[in-house]
């Protein structure tokens, strides 16, 4: 959860977006405006192969977190060196895999001050696809989007608005050399189909729901598709061939293909246009990026650099910036939560109520001093406030329980994992007091058990509130009585079920507020017949 400064200012404020791949470590430093204008002041990528033998142990490996370690570190200055005011950082497949992926991270953090969030293989797809799109003609029509990573291949079938399907697959090119490794020596056919049929073999239900959509153009986004069209370019025009490439034809490819696989590890490197960084993992990528081609009948991949972090620059354009936000769509975070809720078959009139006063709650303990929280823990909360119930679905027995199950294990769109796992505490809090007890609690990092404390309980009395899931409690909020803490709550009719609910959160409040706080339940005079 990246910690906002508030509304940007006047001249704008300076972001590092960090994709952090399992094969490429990518930075952009940019200005940007409370318009939404994008100024770029610098452009940064290393080949730190942080999932190399990663995926076979589930351990990312000590040369290769040293390698980004130290690359980080020289982000980190270079960041400080232009005034970086906040940092949104991703990290994809390779960290998301491994057992010590977020202990490595939590060592990043410490060194360097950069906060990574582990994203889904979804959500990286959908991050890919709004970044490529973004910069991409418009188009009602599908087009398949297309990114071979280093750990994970993402898929996107869309239009430039609308997502129709999204895919990860666990095949990336570092993944496929690390178990078909190609050696010094020219790498067979046998050994070319084997990696195909691997494709196939993971791809095989993603294949078929793509190809079902009939979709009529791939554009292919990754690094490894960029430096395949310029190898291809060269071999087919030599030195008249352009330097980025735009268009690779499947025939073109397949030319390649046999030009990199008849060479043995050092005629390899000699291939012009051959990104030597690449070198071993080449191969592997073709055979992903062919076997597509083949199983999605497309004779031409487009090519274009724009990728992930693209599209965390745009979402972050649109969240942000007053000036270019359209307020007429619901945001994809806010979507997948309803899309969430709604397929429970959620008490949507209930649910919205709770989120409301959970909202008033939150506002005034902020205004009057009681914690500083920042507008996207808030955000999150409203989120967690809407979910809280869904685990009815399963059994109201134990339902928080059912919840936290739902939340966590559901693919929420928009969302990195350390904030679906503070939605899906905040939803089993909401019926229990956090504490040592319950391993969903000690699991949490110290500043999310901090927020969950403080927020859990908001939630905890906005669902007292509306116990009877009638509306009559209509605002509840914090207000000091000169020095003296008061949760004043004001009903439209006699609310006895919410009032003695209350009383159970008291101890709670006491200590959030002081001894000396008081509760003012104003309701009007019950009618006398």
């Amino acid at each position: 959860m990246a910690a906002l400064l508030g509304e940007i200012g006047g001249n704008g404020r300076v972001v590092a977006f960090i994709d952090l791949g399992s094969n490429s470590l990518r930075l952009l430093v940019a200005r940007i405006t409370p318009a939404g204008v994008v100024r770029v002041l610098n452009e940064a990528k290393q080949m730190v192969r942080l999932g190399e033998g990663a995926f076979a142990t589930h351990q990312l490996q000590p040369k290769a977190m040293e390698r980004t370690m130290e690359t980080l570190c020289s982000f980190a200055d270079m960041c400080r060196g232009y005034g970086v005011e906040e940092y949104i950082a991703v990290a994809t497949a390779a960290s998301r895999d491994a057992d010590n992926g977020e202990e490595f991270l939590d060592r990043v953090r410490e060194k360097t001050g950069i906060d990574f969030e582990i994203i889904s293989g979804k959500e990286e797809a959908r991050l890919i696809w709004r970044g490529v799109a973004s910069g991409w003609e418009q188009s009602s029509s599908l087009r398949l989007y297309l990114d071979i990573g280093g750990g994970s291949t993402e898929m996107a079938a869309a239009s430039t608005n609308h997502a129709e399907e999204l895919d990860s697959l666990k095949i990336g090119c570092v993944r496929l050399a690390n178990m078909f490794p190609t050696g010094e020596k020219p790498v067979g056919s046998k050994v070319f189909e084997n990696m195909k049929m691997y494709v196939r073999n993971a791809g095989v239900h993603a294949f078929r729901r793509m190809a079902k959509l009939n979709i009529p153009q791939l554009v292919a986004s990754s690094g490894t598709a960029q430096n395949l069209a310029q190898i291809t370019a060269l071999l087919g025009h030599g030195s008249n061939a352009p330097d980025t490439p735009t268009v690779l034809s499947y025939r073109g490819l397949c030319r390649c293909v046999k030009e990199l696989c008849s060479r043995s590890r050092a005629e390899r490197a000699e291939l012009p246009g051959l990104n030597l960084k690449r070198l071993d993992v080449i191969v592997p990528g073709a055979a992903i990026l062919q076997t597509v081609l083949e199983e999605m009948n497309f004779d031409t991949a487009y090519i274009t650099s724009r990728g992930l972090r693209d599209g965390m620059v745009h979402e972050y354009v649109e969240r942000f910036c007053p000036g270019a936000r359209a307020y007429t769509n619901k945001s994809i975070r806010e979507k997948s939560v309803l899309r969430l809720g709604r397929s429970c078959r959620f008490e949507e009139a209930h649910s919205r109520h709770v989120c409301d006063l959970t909202f008033e709650l939150f506002d005034s303990a902020r205004a009057i001093g009681l914690h500083n929280q920042d507008e996207e823990v808030r955000e999150l909360l409203g989120y967690a406030a809407l979910l809280h119930d869904i685990g009815i679905f399963i059994a109201f027995s134990n339902h928080n329980a059912h919840s936290h199950y739902l939340v966590s294990n559901s693919e929420l769109l928009g969302f990195g994992e350390r904030e679906v796992r503070f939605m899906a505490a905040l939803t089993f809090f909401h019926r229990a007091k956090p504490g040592k007890k319950y391993s969903i609690y000690t699991e949490l990092d110290d500043r999310t058990k901090a927020l969950v404390r403080v927020d859990s309980l908001f939630l905890t009395i906005a669902e007292a509130l509306d116990k009877s899931h009638s509306g009559l409690v209509t605002s509840a909020r914090f207000i000091r009585d000169k020095k003296t803490c008061v949760l004043e709550i004001t009903c439209k009719g006699q609310a006895p079920v919410e009032r003695s609910r209350l009383v159970r959160c008291e101890e709670r409040l006491r200590k959030l507020c002081g001894e000396d706080m008081r509760i003012d339940f104003h309701e009007p005079a019950a009618r006398v017949f």
